[in-house]
């Protein structure tokens, strides 16, 4: 059995892996259709993606996804060499693969494996197969190895994930892992590590030399890499972890981030030395261990963080794309930077040595490489509970130094040296608080990017076009509000895609463009973040909307005199549907309704606009963290409240004239000719004072659901940011206290 925490680990990086590799299918699926061309660096990267799932796979012997990865990473491979020619059953085939491997490791977080779905892993293998073999049926799977060594900056061929021999009850063979591995395939493993070893120190040798640099050093990287795949396969993890890191220092080293001198190719040459002695260790019945390998592994460490200061974000100078794609030639570049005096490209076409047509592709490309360079981040995962308690007690300290700071033993007193020491430490708690949330802020760009995958599969069920737009991907939230806004976001979405984005055909008539647009927006708004989802559809039917609530009595009276505001916010009533037929993406009216729920709990609002034949556009007004509350501080005889801010439209001093007292002694407020219910905050909380005039305090008006009501406080005392946390168990539930 596995270490948990590696399985763990494994569990959140191939999440991650998936949910990058489906917007870049997305995106390379709408890059074909628009340019004809597949990009080949965005194949490129999903099939790196693939291949580093399948290596992680096969290192913690999970069979089913190393035997679905390997086939989809063959699929990839024959579209990067042009075997295959990009068409919509292969994208449906990834994404297919895509689902079973999340399905998979729901199973491995479940229970610690990927067993018991080997039927379906096998009907997905073998529709990669004929997937891959096409029409004719003239390429197998097999024919190719999962990547082409010739492939420059790609990962070489990995021979770590072979097909598991089959077995009988007459030859049972396994090893304690459950991986099957016979004597014979031992015996291979270590001549054919032998034999890599053997390749990289030639290579390094001929490196050291100064003969051949490139061919050297994409020697070195390939039968390195190779040789850590078959070790993960094996389950060396001190051999695996050791070339990695070997492999890393000379992909730098290819890149130029790290010189390829004579001390760096020493400390190399030195490490295979030591993996050769883990392979002995393993012909000797051992598991590859190597003596000092931690040290080994910081040595190779130390070479590394040049290769990972920020790089300026630039793609290849264009002439060396045109001839890496075959659109000019080596010679007619020189020629053409000899005699330039505008732009490269311009020169080329003039020459006739390319088309424009060409050049707009190349500059096409340079701009994606300038864009997609990052600068490299190390990350570490921490508990939420961790986190959770720093914030606890960060919320401990800051009540802590303010009970210090305005202590009234204090009053009247002054201490130069303490007041400064106390300025001092309110700083830094400020500071420590920010850092403490910063913490738990996450982006919504892996929110953003699952709506994608949603956007492709809704639009191609309901035969509609439809572009997904995003903006402001970088806005960062609390983890704890993206899982509960991502339920929301997508019922958004699918009624946006059913029911607000016309066929093709009827846009075309009304004079639009026949491909829907759905665009997704996250923008800070002072404590706040707002997500707007908006469509260029057909807009919301008031009239329809305002029938079918008065046949479900959601209304009284015909309504006519209610605004379009409150007639559109009655589509978040539970059950509530105006759609003609159900659909299995929507129609039941059991959606719209989660999405005021969900964003209730989050303290937040939602408000729909929407003009008949241009669209709809619905805003969410979220906290940007539920674990601190901006809210204005109020005083009611004695005690204190916090009201959080997003709840406050706002205060003012009442005129007696505007005050009623109804019949059964509920008092009124008019305000701009809206007569609004009042509470006393003293009586909400039976502090037994507050009985004094409205007008010698102060009324707040609260807002929620689009229901109002004024709180009577007697002064306000100021705006606050504070850390809030659950009332104890002793002390129930309060009605109308959220937190302390």
């Amino acid at each position: 059995m596995h270490d948990p925490e590696l399985v763990e680990g494994f569990i959140a990086d191939s999440r991650e892996m998936i949910d990058e590799v489906e917007p870049y299918l997305i995106e390379l699926q709408k890059s074909f259709e628009a340019e004809g061309d597949v990009d080949e660096e965005i194949l490129n990267t999903i099939f790196r993606l693939f291949h580093s799932l399948k290596g992680a796979a096969g290192f913690l012997h999970l069979d089913n996804v190393t035997r679905v990865t390997h086939e989809a990473e063959t699929l990839l491979n024959h579209l990067r060499e042009g075997k295959l020619t990009l068409n919509d059953t292969q994208m449906d085939m990834i994404f297919e693969a895509s689902d079973f491997i999340r399905k998979l490791l729901s199973s491995i977080e479940e229970k610690g494996s990927d067993e018991g779905f080997e039927s379906e892993a096998e009907e997905i293998v073998e529709s990669l197969r004929k997937t891959i073999a096409g029409p004719a049926g003239n390429i197998s799977s097999d024919e190719q190895p999962a990547a082409s060594n010739d492939q420059p900056g790609a990962p070489p061929d990995d021979p770590s994930v072979s097909p598991v021999p089959e077995t009988t009850d007459e030859e049972p063979v396994a090893s304690d892992e459950q991986l099957l591995i016979t004597p014979e395939m031992k015996k291979q493993f270590i001549e054919e590590s032998d034999e890599l070893l053997e390749e990289v120190e030639q290579n390094l040798l001929a490196l050291e030399g100064g003969e051949g640099q490139g061919e050297g050093l994409a020697g070195a990287f390939r039968n390195i890499h190779s040789f850590k795949g078959n070790c993960g396969f094996f389950g060396y993890s001190e051999l695996e972890r050791l070339s990695h890191k070997s492999e890393t220092v000379l992909e730098h080293m290819k890149n130029g981030a790290v010189e390829a001198c004579g001390e760096n190719i020493s400390v190399l040459l030195r490490i295979v030395d030591m993996l050769r002695g883990g392979i002995a260790d393993v012909s000797e019945g051992g598991q590859g261990r190597i003596q000092g390998c931690d040290l080994l592994l910081e040595l190779l460490d130390d070479m590394i963080p040049a290769a990972e200061e920020e790089q300026p974000a630039e793609g290849k100078p264009i002439g060396e794309i045109l001839v890496e794609r075959g659109d000019a030639t080596p010679e007619a570049v020189e020629s053409a930077l000899e005699i330039q005096s505008k732009p490269l490209g311009e020169i080329l076409v003039d020459m006739g040595k390319t088309t424009p047509k060409a050049v707009e592709k190349a500059l096409s490309q340079q701009e994606k490489q300038g864009k997609t360079k990052k600068v490299v981040r190390r990350d570490i995962r921490v508990d939420l509970d961790k986190l959770n308690e720093l914030n606890d007690l960060v919320g401990e300290l800051v009540t802590a130094q303010a009970m210090v700071v305005r202590n009234p033993d204090l009053k009247g007193h002054e201490f130069e040296n303490f007041e400064k020491a106390a300025h001092h430490l309110e700083q830094i708690s400020a500071s420590l608080q920010d850092v403490a949330m910063s913490l738990r802020m996450i982006p919504v760009s892996g929110l953003f990017r699952k709506m994608m995958r949603l956007v492709h599969d809704l639009s191609r069920k309901a035969g509609k076009r439809v572009d997904l737009r995003m903006k402001g991907e970088e806005t960062e939230v609390d983890k704890t509000v993206i899982e509960v806004i991502s339920d929301p976001l997508v019922h958004i979405i699918r009624n946006s895609v059913d029911h607000g984005i016309e066929p093709p055909d009827e846009r075309e008539r009304a004079g639009k463009n026949p491909t829907g647009m759905v665009e997704l927006e996250a923008k800070h708004e002072g404590g706040e973040v707002w997500i707007t989802v908006r469509d260029d559809g057909k807009g919301l039917d008031r009239e329809r909307i305002l029938a079918k609530a008065i046949q479900k009595g959601l209304i009284e009276g015909d309504g006519k005199d209610m605004a379009d505001k409150e007639i559109f916010g009655l589509i978040f009533e539970p059950g509530f549907s105006t759609a003609e037929k159900v659909t299995d993406i929507s129609g039941r009216g059991v959606g719209m309704d989660v999405v005021r729920k969900n964003i209730d709990q989050l303290k937040g609002r939602v408000d729909v606009q929407s003009t008949a034949g241009e669209g709809t556009t619905i805003s969410i007004r979220i906290p940007l963290t539920l674990a601190i509350i901006e809210g204005m501080l109020v005083r009611s005889g004695e005690s204190r409240y916090l009201i959080p801010l997003l709840a406050i439209k706002e205060s003012f001093r009442p005129k007696l004239e505007h005050v009623t007292v109804m019949p059964g002694g509920q008092e009124m407020v008019r305000v701009r000719e809206e007569l609004i219910p009042v509470a006393r905050l003293s009586h909400v909380y039976r502090l037994g004072n507050g009985n004094g005039r409205l007008d010698e305090g102060l009324l707040i008006i609260l807002e929620n659901q689009g229901k109002s009501m004024c709180l009577f406080v007697d002064e306000i005392l100021g705006q606050m940011e504070t850390v809030i946390k659950g009332l104890p168990g002793f002390m129930g539930n309060i009605q109308g206290v959220s937190g302390c």
